[in-house]
């Protein structure tokens, strides 16, 4: 036998049985390396743990001196915030020059390649995600290979791989899976957004879904050689164990085939639903597949239904808490249109929740969306007391009394931009109510994301693009109030926002009236705003020297430079907006990392 095996076949005697050969590595566990299986599991954990650990003391260590800096730095003054102003390791601000911040080639990074104006293919990796993405596909594609090449029979070889790509395929979606949470706890002990752990699972995916292929592969060829192409037909329609391997493989094959960033963009609402209903059947085919014989494997797709539980369950749990009572029912949301094709919304939160600048949420509309959610980051949130009877609005007479804890009411406001689906519905129907206010129920899901403190920097740099201002808004209110109080290192605040036409400035007015009327405001805060399509020159006129308006789009690289020049200690450069605005950010601040204590961070959600 091993003499026939040195020839190669002929494409017709793939087709054929070959009386030769025996059926004993068609199925089960026969041929399988189960030993090796394991062992390159345990490895592949043994990577991902490590290089979880290697992020978590990395996150410790800036943590640690952001602490350190913004305690020295609280009653410091403007000259005492020198030392902490310069970057004193080189090899730190090479790293995060050549590494951490670099785009994989030139600029480009968060810009999106279009190939048409309806056909957008999405964006490219950071080189430190680039890495993590190339020592991860490599990791698996060495794990499949390595078999052992001196066995008698090409059916035994094939039934080695057969077992090492499915083991492997099931143990990634168990990080696949936690990856797509937006639960998931690794968000919160490593400070990675979600938006790195969504471009982690989308290629965790796809490795997941040529390893199931490559295991269905291995075993048709088996099939093929010892009984001919017909017996895979036969064992479709006797053997339950591989009819369910089938749903399993066919869901995958699906979810690859309809993810690509072009479908996404074009039909995001529809793919959302198609998506999420093709892992359903892909986890539930892997299931009844690996229990009909108790494969080992099984355990591990248990483990990726309870995550998969667990983060749907959080999500109604905290949707229900915060947004429903049995008085009031669901949250009563106002909409107002705005100028611009943009829509404010403001939610009554039926209890209160801990805001912190920076964060999002996931909107439910369902008279508008059904059941679906959409993220939107919080611009705005406000408690003011509530007054339940007459009782509660007399003065207090007595200590207790001032004690008494009062309940709140919680808003939280968004501002959501006009494009497609959801948020063209939105807009249209705001449109059309009454002065162009109109009232829904619904619930937002949050907060998430805000895992970024710019208080221990004493300059902060914020660029805002278009409906980016909505990120960067709670980051300034949050700043000038530290200031005011005297809990934060920050003495400079410097807000860059561009918009389209000052239509757009509407948006964001009666929250930026606020800011504009806090005490201490001038004495910290600078805005640019940036006209990119003025009607007249009439418009662009500045109100005051603290508040400056100009026509065209900012530079980034000429104003970093005159605010290293002037900065008050460490430096934090942040950014939220379109990705052509990003990536020349990124570019501006990352080549500058040697001249200052520069820390870049770019808020992003790609889909």
């Amino acid at each position: 036998m091993a003499a026939t095996f040195t020839t190669p076949l002929r494409p017709s005697a793939i087709l054929e049985p070959t009386p030769m050969f025996t059926n004993s590595f068609t199925e089960g566990l026969a041929g399988v390396n189960v030993p090796l299986d394991l062992l390159f599991t345990r490895v592949l954990w043994l990577s991902l743990g490590l290089l979880g650990v290697v992020i978590l003391i990395a996150r410790f260590v800036q943590r640690g001196q952001a602490h350190l800096r913004h305690v020295f730095s609280l009653n410091a003054t403007i000259e005492q915030q020198t030392f902490w102003s310069q970057e004193r390791s080189t090899t730190w601000a090479y790293i995060k020059r050549d590494i951490l911040y670099a785009p994989i080639w030139k600029k480009r990074h968060n810009r999106e390649i279009q190939l048409s104006s309806a056909i957008n293919i999405g964006t490219l990796p950071s080189r430190f995600h680039l890495c993590l993405l190339s020592l991860y596909i490599l990791c698996n594609v060495s794990y499949c290979v390595a078999l052992d090449y001196g066995k008698s029979s090409k059916q035994e070889l094939l039934a080695e791989l057969r077992g090492r790509s499915g083991v492997l395929a099931v143990v990634n979606m168990i990080p696949l899976f936690i990856f797509a949470g937006r639960n998931n706890p690794l968000i919160s002990l490593l400070r990675v957004s979600f938006d790195t752990y969504n471009l982690l699972h989308r290629w965790m995916g796809r490795v997941v879904v040529i390893e199931s292929a490559v295991h269905t592969l291995a075993w048709g060829l088996n099939q093929t050689y010892a009984f001919g192409i017909g017996a895979i037909g036969r064992k479709m329609k006797e053997s339950v164990f591989i009819q369910y391997g089938a749903v399993g493989v066919i869901s995958m094959l699906f979810l690859l085939l309809h993810s690509p960033s072009a479908v996404r963009h074009a039909f995001y609402e529809t793919f959302l639903h198609l998506h999420q209903a093709a892992a359903l059947a892909a986890v539930v085919g892997v299931y009844f597949h690996l229990d009909v014989h108790g494969l080992p494997q099984l355990p591990y797709i248990k483990v990726v239904i309870a995550a998969w539980a667990m983060d749907r369950i959080i999500r109604f749990l905290r949707v229900y808490y915060r947004c429903f009572t049995w008085r009031d029912g669901w949250t009563t949301i106002r909409v107002e249109a705005l100028p611009g094709e943009a829509c404010r919304l403001t939610f009554d939160i039926r209890r209160p929740w801990t805001f912190k600048p920076g964060c999002h949420v996931y909107a439910y509309l369902p008279s508008i969306s059904l059941h679906q959610s959409h993220p939107f980051s919080v611009a705005w949130s406000e408690e003011t007391p509530k007054i339940t009877s007459t009782d509660d609005e007399k003065l207090p007479i007595s200590k207790k009394d001032l004690d008494k804890p009062k309940d709140m009411n919680t808003s939280v406001s968004l501002v959501v931009h006009r494009r497609t689906g959801m948020t063209n519905n939105l807009y249209l129907r705001a449109v059309a109510s009454p002065g162009g206010q109109m009232t829904l129920r619904g619930a937002v899901e949050g907060p998430y994301g805000g895992l970024e403190s710019l208080h221990s920097y004493g300059t902060v740099i914020l660029f805002a693009g278009g409906i980016g201002i909505t990120h960067q808004v709670s980051h300034v209110r949050d700043l000038v109030q530290g200031y005011t109080d005297g809990t934060i290192a920050t003495r400079k605040i410097v807000l860059i926002w561009t918009v389209r036409s000052t239509e757009h400035l509407e948006w964001v007015r009666p929250w930026m009236d606020s800011i504009l009327q806090m005490p201490g405001r001038r004495d910290i805060l600078k805005i640019l705003l940036f006209v990119t399509k003025p009607r007249s020159s009439r418009e662009v006129i500045s109100p005051s020297a603290t508040v400056q308006m100009y026509p065209g789009r900012p530079q980034p690289d000429i104003i970093l430079d005159k605010e290293i020049e002037e900065r008050v200690g460490a430096m934090a450069v942040t950014v939220c907006g379109p990705g052509s605005l990003a990536d020349s950010v990124r570019y501006a601040a990352r080549i500058r990392t040697d001249q200052a204590s520069l820390d870049f961070i770019e808020e992003s959600f790609t889909w």
